[in-house]
């Protein structure tokens, strides 16, 4: 510290202040005797500080001008917004000439001192006023508590630098610091103090199935956590987010790329970071790439309108089907029992038609003379020509409606069929799908009917009310026993399927630890 400083500094110290006229003259000592030593001093103090050029800065203006001063002085921004009130637009008035502001150079906005919202708008209209820039600062060190904590909470969101000039020898009876020892402060993005809480709340989201929603928070945290070995992690786990929203959104081209690239990035890593967050799930992550595949090319089938091409064999059709259930599975958990009663519904289509296409039928366009019949199984059908044989399924399905519905029924083969007609149709052609278990087959027919009525009264198809837990919990029963019959028939071994399909959660990783536990949060 200066000599002269020092030497003023005592002076001040040293002024009767018992009255009035005393303390004026001791407060005009200090503007004119001592200011500008302070100014240099604190210059000479924090110039090292300062690692950037500041192009914009917004203040709070208090009842004391001096520590803006100071932080104007050190700065040197182009442009400067002050937010005073009422009561301190004289204080303001003295800042500005104390610095020689040109007028082109600063604005000023008035605030009410006790709303927060004030604020907020006008650092945010300068904001967008200044074209979001990257070198904006706010020093809340002036203002009522109520100012400097709204503009610190408003330069948190769009994430700027905050500063205050503060001192840790602040002289009571003087009310102002000791000279001299005024120092610039940065205060860190929240998000460095308070990042573990908030990956927690990204990875609660990801629990409750919110992918989109932990995508978007995690977009934000793997560019502002401070630990570039979380960052990277929290990387992998974003990533799997928008692999799981894509797939939930049945959008198989762009969730297959993002998990090629997770996958990619995974193994790339695992060699230097094996205990990174999900390098444990890279083979489970592997297998569900290869089904992902499936389904991209699928998708490009069905832009060639390929529907029987997906049908006839199993290597599409049952990735898509398990994606049905894997999706009815989560909605669920989350109690959305009307959605996943309709994606269930569309599940047991699936199983219908990939059964009809067995035998070369199609739902939306029958042809019942190209029929492929198995005579084993329909040995009525052996040697006869496609007119005969149209004539014995038609009657055979004839009496199979007339047992199932006890009425006039029609007597004639449709050309597009429902579910349930879809289901009598494979009962004549005695297929595997359609034998009971327990009881006979139009047992099984008639549980078919009741699951169409029960989903029917969903208000996402024909009803007015939401489907309750109970009738759902019946429908999924039904539907899972027709699924694991479905998969016997076609020699797919349904647990191992359904645990590679089952959708991953970081929360569940053998590598995952409290973040409060992590050592790179400390």
């Amino acid at each position: 510290m200066k000599q002269e400083l020092i030497t003023m500094t005592e002076k001040w110290k040293g002024l009767e202040r018992k009255t009035v006229k005393q303390r004026e003259k001791a407060d005009n000592f200090y503007e004119t005797k001592l200011m500008k030593l302070i100014e240099e001093e604190f210059v000479a103090n924090n110039s090292e500080k300062v690692y950037e050029k500041v192009e914009y800065l917004i203040m709070s203006v208090g009842t004391s001008y001096e520590p803006l001063v100071l932080d104007i002085q050190l700065l040197q921004p182009r442009r400067i917004l002050f937010l005073y009130t009422e009561t301190t637009e004289s204080v303001l008035n003295k800042i500005a000439k104390y610095c020689q502001l040109d007028p082109v150079r600063y604005s000023k906005r008035q605030v009410n001192e006790t709303d927060p919202l004030d604020v907020y708008r006008e650092i945010k209209a300068a904001y967008l006023k200044w074209n979001r820039p990257d070198k904006l600062y706010i020093d809340f060190t002036g203002g009522t508590k109520a100012m400097s904590a709204a503009a610190a909470m408003a330069g948190s969101v769009i994430k700027v630098q905050l500063v205050y000039i503060g001192s840790e020898q602040y002289l009571t009876d003087f009310r102002k610091p000791e000279p001299g020892s005024e120092r610039l402060y940065y205060i860190s993005n929240p998000i460095e103090i308070f990042g573990d809480l908030e990956i927690e709340k990204a990875l609660e989201l990801f629990d409750k199935y919110n992918y989109a929603g932990a995508r978007e928070k995690l977009r934000e945290l793997k560019e502002t956590v401070p630990a570039p070995d979380i960052r990277q992690q929290l990387s992998f786990v974003h990533d799997l987010a928008m692999v799981y929203e894509y797939w939930d959104a049945l959008e198989f081209p762009q969730a297959y790329k993002a998990m090629c690239s997770l996958t990619k990035d995974l193994e790339r890593d695992s060699r230097l970071n094996p205990d990174f967050l999900m390098m444990d799930f890279l083979p489970a992550l592997k297998r569900q790439e290869a089904v992902l595949k499936q389904l991209d090319e699928l998708s490009g089938l069905l832009k060639e309108k390929k529907n029987m091409d997906i049908l006839r064999g199993t290597e599409y059709i049952v990735p898509l089907m398990f994606t049905m259930y894997e999706n009815a599975e989560i909605r669920r958990k989350q109690k959305k029992y009307d959605m996943a009663t309709l994606l269930l519904y569309r599940l047991l289509e699936m199983i219908e038609q990939r059964r009809l296409a067995v035998y070369n039928l199609y739902i939306s366009q029958m042809n019942y003379r190209d029929i492929i019949y198995n005579t084993e199984r329909c040995p009525e059908m052996e040697g006869k020509d496609a007119d005969e044989r149209k004539r014995l399924l038609e009657k055979t399905v004839y009496d199979i409606r007339r047992q199932l519905f006890k009425r006039n029924v029609n007597r004639y083969l449709l050309d597009q069929i429902s579910l349930l007609e879809g289901f009598i149709l494979l009962l004549a052609l005695n297929d595997e799908i359609s034998e009971a278990r327990a009881g006979q087959p139009i047992d099984k027919l008639r549980s078919v009917r009741s699951m169409v009525y029960l989903r029917n009264n969903s208000i996402f198809a024909h009803g007015l009310g939401p489907v309750s837990e109970e009738d759902f919990l019946k429908f999924r029963g039904f539907v899972l026993e027709i699924f694991r019959e479905f998969c016997e028939v076609e020699k797919i071994d349904f647990d191992s399927y359904s645990r590679d399909m089952e959708w991953l959660d970081p929360l569940h990783s053998k590598n995952y630890v409290r973040m409060e536990e992590a050592e790179p949060w400390r």
